[in-house]
């Protein structure tokens, strides 16, 4: 199982759970306001219920915290089966990888390149990706790819592709006059 669906689950059941928790406390205060007559005699403290509503919510903040270091660590310690160096440039991107060095332009036909980047199906890659100019963004949304390409920073995406096939996708940062003829694609093989 991919850690980043299993993450998504638990960040979906913490919101959900929050969530319920909003709704059925406006409920209630909402039913008290309408329907009860008169003023309700509550005891002003209450240690037991203060100690719960601390502890409970504390230990949950530490699940998400222990769940998401393990979550980044694992993306940044894994064992990684091949690793690609992606450099943006204006206004195309450069590959280095085992099948050597090359640079990717845009051909005339539209979401069309002359060297897509080659990743391999079912298998980890790590996608290092930077700038040689000014701020690219490296994004691909049908793999869920998407990063920043700063130049002097290296910034690191971890994918395993789930499916064989030619993605395509585009520079999604502001970065000059030619940023519209800047695709990127992606060719998913088995190897």
């Amino acid at each position: 199982m991919n850690l980043s669906i299993l993450y998504m689950d638990v960040v979906s059941y913490i919101s959900l759970l929050c969530i319920f928790i909003v709704v059925f406390v406006m409920a209630f205060l909402f039913y008290i306001v309408i329907f009860t007559k008169g003023v309700m005699a509550m005891d002003s403290e209450s240690s037991m219920l203060e100690l719960v509503w601390t502890i409970v919510p504390t230990f949950g903040v530490l699940f998400l915290c222990i769940f998401n270091v393990n979550f980044v660590l694992s993306n940044i310690e894994g064992e990684v089966d091949d690793t690609s160096k992606i450099i943006g440039r204006q206004w195309y991107w450069s590959y280095e990888n085992q099948n050597g060095c090359y640079d990717s332009y845009m051909l005339s036909l539209i979401n069309n390149v002359d060297n897509p980047l080659v990743l391999s199906y079912g298998k980890t890659n790590r996608l290092l990706i930077t700038s040689s100019d000014v701020i690219h963004s490296f994004s691909v949304p049908s793999l869920g790819l998407k990063a920043d390409a700063i130049p002097g920073r290296i910034n690191q995406i971890i994918t395993i592709p789930d499916r064989v096939g030619i993605f395509v996708g585009y520079c999604s940062e502001l970065c000059g006059v030619n940023h519209s003829y800047m695709p990127i694609v992606v060719e998913v093989i088995n190897s």
